[in-house]
């Protein structure tokens, strides 16, 4: 044993000294780091639509308008279909109702003007002829609960 103390004490030194030893100096670097901080634009954004509808509701451009919408009230409903027929022979007759619940029923016979202005020309089963013009159109009946 005496003969591997040296060698022992040797080693223990070489590593003692291996670690004690000051780190070597870092080299500069070729490129210098940079300094001035980066920032992205903000990405566009769609804008916000309300703001927008609210600003241009508050207008002054508008108020006329409202004012004359607001006096004139809802729109009347003005839709009609053919409910039916009815009648025998040259007695016959068609059934008009309208969308609007309101509104009664009409009973239309040949020469009557149906609500939207054109004149019946011909009533036949299951058909209304009218004149549109110079056109003869049919109307068939559109059956409804």
């Amino acid at each position: 044993m005496n003969k591997f103390l040296p060698w022992l004490m040797l080693a223990a030194a070489f590593g003692g000294g291996w670690l004690l030893a000051p780190a070597p100096a870092a080299d500069a670097p070729l490129v210098s780091a940079r300094r001035d901080a980066w920032r992205l634009p903000d990405l566009p954004r769609r804008p916000d639509q309300a703001a927008k509808a609210i600003g241009l509701a508050a207008s002054p451009v508008f108020e006329q308008e409202a004012a004359q919408a607001v006096a004139a009230g809802p729109a009347e409903d003005k839709r009609w279909r053919v409910a039916g027929f009815f009648g025998r022979g040259s007695e016959r007759k068609v059934l008009i109702s309208f969308a609007a619940a309101a509104k009664p029923s009409l009973r239309l016979a040949v020469g009557d003007k149906v609500p939207s202005g054109e004149r019946i020309t011909k009533i036949e089963d299951g058909v209304v002829m009218i004149r549109a013009g110079n056109k003869q159109v049919p109307l068939g009946a559109d059956f409804r609960e």
